[in-house]
């Protein structure tokens, strides 16, 4: 049986009287509507981080000269260790429903697609549904009617139905929230408060922030004096480094992502992906991080939001974008980030060469944003709080080779992973086609060592972000922590994440505190609403 979803619920908003300080023109999306599936918890055993690895050269590239681009206007199944399947099962359509029991009087479990092989281990007397593993890290039941067997079926032995309960007739329940904000899931608008707008026609002198503001601006968070970071080991990554890119800088780079964007430019490339909902809760965009990686194009990129404020400032990072609402610059500004909007600071900016309008034009690369930062004194050192890596995963993870995380307007944000156990990494798609993500600079699809799921509090706010009324949403991550799911190596583990202290990084941890060790490589991190649906299929 197919799914059947629940709203995102949206609320109704007011227009504000604030308008668009650069990068207008978004267009507005239609609403989808998603739910949730409950991850199973597992157990996380501690793992301390990795030897570093010997040190190797850190490629560069070249400076691109620049001209300045024009302005852009997610009962819980038991989790069971499973012998050998003497057959294997994939679905004849997608999206179809599992079950805790065999038969539609027993709750939904999560969703399959023709893309997974499962294990069948028995089936009913009546022949009409199969006991499978693994839907989110537990056993579940499919109708026959969606059933295409292979290996030996003969050999599938009958099995008696777990028994009518309560707790088996419902279906699985999400997990709680862990905004740390208030209210899990989208409890509603917010008021974004008195703020001083940015202006445009930025004065004389040399500063990152608030390029038009004259007057009035607020006080400034500063980063505490923390030891910059030796040795060999990529922070963020724990692959190898030159120590010195340690001396330098991360930064981030804000992308665009939407259906009008021909080519991701060095989307591949990055430490660290946060892929975050944004205006209206319709559409998402991507708020790369970069220390170890290079690309010699980066972009589109757009304007930035809350999240990628947040994620900024986690990393002590200056910010690359195409403008932001003057609201939004107000809070980059008192976050204490260095601003390199490129209306203001366009030194490391050029416009794409294959054109596509105002969703494809500014680009920069990472030789030019790091030139920009070593000649304007931005160069003070990384001193982040790094990650813990191991090669091996922790103990008590379910299964996990594929990943859904059904943003709304699913035709095209519905985001995919899959787990390739011949290269060890996950391999992203998007939308209902499933389109491979792929990096415009070299034509290879994206993939990720980890893909880390967490659950954010989001809130609508009374934001206008663009000229046809789309309404900001804000996110609560730094000083904040809530659930988080680590999938690397085929398993998923259960864990929170959390961010304790300003311009320090980013920690996940087990339920005892301890740091869960991703695997040495790039991470996406998946930011959702608690309420979101996220599948994961072993």
């Amino acid at each position: 049986m197919i799914e059947r979803r629940k709203p995102l619920m949206i609320l109704g908003v007011l227009a504000l009287s604030l308008l668009l300080a650069a990068c207008g023109g978004d267009e507005p999306l239609p609403t989808a509507t998603p739910t949730k599936t409950a991850i199973p918890v597992a157990t996380n055993t501690p793992v301390a981080t990795a030897t570093p690895l010997p040190p190797t050269a850190t490629p560069t590239d070249t400076v691109i000269p620049t001209d300045t681009p024009t302005a852009t206007p997610e009962g819980t199944p038991t989790p069971t260790l499973t012998p050998t399947p003497v057959a294997f099962l994939s679905p004849t359509e997608d999206d179809v429903n599992t079950r805790k029991g065999p038969g539609t009087d027993y709750g939904k479990v999560g969703m399959v697609t023709q893309a997974d092989n499962l294990g069948v281990y028995g089936k009913s007397a009546d022949g009409k549904w199969y006991k499978i593993c693994c839907v989110n890290g537990g056993e579940a039941w499919i109708s026959s009617q969606f059933a295409k067997l292979s290996g030996d079926t003969a050999a599938i032995a009958i099995v008696g139905p777990p028994a009518l309960t309560d707790e088996t007739r419902a279906d699985a329940v999400a997990a709680a929230g862990g905004g740390g904000g208030g209210g899990g899931g989208i409890p509603g608008r917010v008021s974004i408060g008195n703020v001083v707008p940015a202006v445009d026609n930025p004065p004389p002198g040399k500063y990152f922030g608030l390029c038009g503001l004259r007057v009035n601006r607020p006080v400034r968070e500063v980063a505490p004096q923390r030891p910059v970071l030796t040795g060999s080991t990529n922070p963020l990554t724990g692959q190898p480094i030159d120590p010195a890119r340690l001396q330098e800088r991360i930064f981030v780079a804000r992308y665009g992502n939407e259906p009008a964007v021909n080519d991701y430019f060095g989307i591949g490339a990055p430490d660290l992906v946060f892929e975050e909902l944004m205006d209206n809760l319709n559409t998402t965009r991507f708020t790369t991080v970069w220390l170890g990686g290079d690309a010699p194009q980066i972009g589109p990129l757009r304007s930035f939001r809350s999240t990628t404020i947040q994620v900024a400032q986690m990393f002590d990072a200056p910010m690359a974008s195409s403008g932001a609402v003057g609201p939004n610059q107000v809070f980059a500004y008192q976050a204490g980030i260095e601003d390199l909007d490129e209306r203001c600071s366009s030194g490391p900016y050029f416009n794409n060469p294959r054109g596509g309008g105002y969703q494809n034009r500014v680009l920069t690369s990472s030789a030019n944003l790091r030139a920009f930062m070593a000649n304007n004194g931005l160069d003070k050192g990384v001193t982040v709080r790094p990650f813990t890596f191991s090669d091996t995963p922790p103990a008590g993870g379910q299964p996990a080779n594929r990943v859904v995380i059904p943003y709304p307007n699913r035709g095209f944000y519905e985001v995919e992973w899959r787990y390739d156990p011949g290269t060890g990494r996950y391999a992203r798609f998007s939308g209902s086609q499933r389109n491979p993500l792929v990096d415009g600079n070299n034509g290879q699809q994206v993939t990720a060592a980890n893909v880390v799921i967490m659950d954010v509090q989001h809130d609508l706010t009374d934001l206008v972000e663009d000229i046809v009324n789309s309404y900001s949403v804000r996110t609560y991550i730094v000083g904040k922590e809530g659930d988080a799911t680590i999938v690397r190596d085929g398993v998923a583990i259960q864990g929170r994440w959390r961010v304790t202290d300003k311009f320090n990084g980013l920690e996940l941890v087990d339920a005892a505190g301890n740091p869960i060790p991703l695997k040495p490589g790039n991470t996406w991190f998946q930011v959702v609403p608690p309420s979101l649906d996220v599948t994961i299929v072993g």
